[in-house]
């Protein structure tokens, strides 16, 4: 309608790397899904203005600092932003909770720390540090592990991790014959893993952000150890480049994407009709499923302020969620603001020996056999 303001939704980014330049991953993945969504929404005569996305990028932890992201978060809400995703970080998303929740502008994060979540932090996260070790040590007991290593990043997610992970091997009888504390940075660990090798457990389990698990192979092959190995959803990294594949080559990881999803097929299908091309991994899948509460939210808001638009992403109820296996769904409450409904919102992938593609490998429930692909998948590439 001529005249009519767009709604202005935040984009607060504060993990710079791999975000910039002209086809990016924020515009190829994050804000196409959103925009795909946003045609849903309109089609069904929901959404009746423009939105307009605001974006704000900051060089927060772990690489740089949380000033940057706490400035960043306040200028779109001066902007007038009605609802907010981010940030994506646990190190930022922690503090930060204090200033979101003292109640302006709501926000989704996909980061995986609990102690965020209040009255305005909403929560889709990639799992969770309370989560995540019950799922991995599962599928690690699945595959006939009973002794574990534990690398775990030092930092406050890595300790955070860790007291979780001790408690689910604790209650599956996983003997712990070791734990070491790693570089949250990019760092050699041959000396680490020594300690670990030592004792030589079944499996080692790889807990933090991600940057840890790097070099961690390499460190394998030189102390001629190479145990079964899991790491959280720092996996997801393995989906974005060769590079992150080869280190996390043999590797079982905590992944949002399951093949078999009708609705993440679904909206892969539309996302391929609409752009000619088809991103077969866990980042389009959430970021649709984020575009799709956040926009529903604000087409239902009244008033249409950040106090209304929390009001609405609370009567969200039983959304199917394109993320995780078949059967997951979305929602929010009053007093609920962890967004993932089903055990199985996280599965876990593995990355195949050479490197060369990402499978499925089970679930919290019991292992499952890769998904085949049909014909036509198969040209469109979706096990790579």
């Amino acid at each position: 309608m001529s005249g009519v303001e767009p709604v202005k939704v935040g984009l607060l980014i504060d993990y710079i790397e791999g975000t910039g330049g002209s086809d990016s991953m924020l515009e190829s993945i994050v804000l196409s899904a959103f925009r795909l969504a946003e045609d849903e929404l309109r089609e069904k005569k929901m959404l009746d203005r423009g939105v307009e996305y605001v974006i704000e990028q900051a060089n927060g932890l772990p690489n740089g600092s949380f000033k940057p992201v706490r400035d960043a978060y306040y200028r779109l809400v001066e902007a007038g932003c009605v609802i907010i995703f981010g940030p994506w970080i646990s190190e930022n998303g922690a503090p930060l909770g204090e200033y979101v929740n003292s109640g302006e502008v709501p926000c989704i994060t996909v980061a995986g720390t609990e102690s965020m979540l209040g009255e305005y932090m909403f929560g889709l996260p990639a799992g969770s540090m309370e989560e995540e070790p019950i799922i991995m040590a599962n599928v690690a007991y699945y595959d006939g592990c009973r002794t574990m290593g534990i690398a775990f990043e030092d930092s406050l997610i890595g300790e955070q991790y860790l007291r979780s992970a001790r408690e689910a091997c604790k209650g599956l009888r996983i003997e712990i014959t070791g734990e070491v504390a790693i570089p949250q940075i990019v760092a050699t660990k041959v000396d680490e893993l020594r300690v670990l090798a030592a004792n030589k457990p079944d499996g080692l389990m790889h807990i933090g952000m991600g940057l840890g698990v790097q070099h961690i192979n390499a460190g394998l092959k030189e102390l001629g150890w190479m145990p079964r190995r899991y790491t959280c959803t720092a996996f997801e990294f393995a989906a974005n480049s060769p590079m992150w594949r080869e280190h996390l080559a043999g590797w079982v990881g905590l992944d949002q994407f399951d093949e078999r999803n009708e609705v993440g097929r679904d909206f892969l299908d539309r996302f391929e009709a609409k752009y000619n091309r088809r991103p077969a991994f866990y980042w389009p899948l959430l970021a649709y499923d984020v575009g799709r509460m956040m926009l529903t939210a604000v087409a239902t808001a009244r008033p249409l302020t950040g106090k209304g638009v929390k009001a609405a992403l609370e009567r969200i109820k039983m959304m199917p969620a394109a993320t995780g296996a078949p059967g997951t769904r979305l929602r929010f409450g009053r007093f609920i603001r962890h967004g993932w409904v089903g055990g199985e919102f996280l599965v876990a992938r593995r990355v195949l020996d050479d490197a060369s593609a990402i499978v499925m490998h089970g679930t919290i429930n019991g292992l499952v056999e890769p998904y085949q692909p049909t014909e036509g998948e198969k040209v469109m590439g979706i096990m790579a």
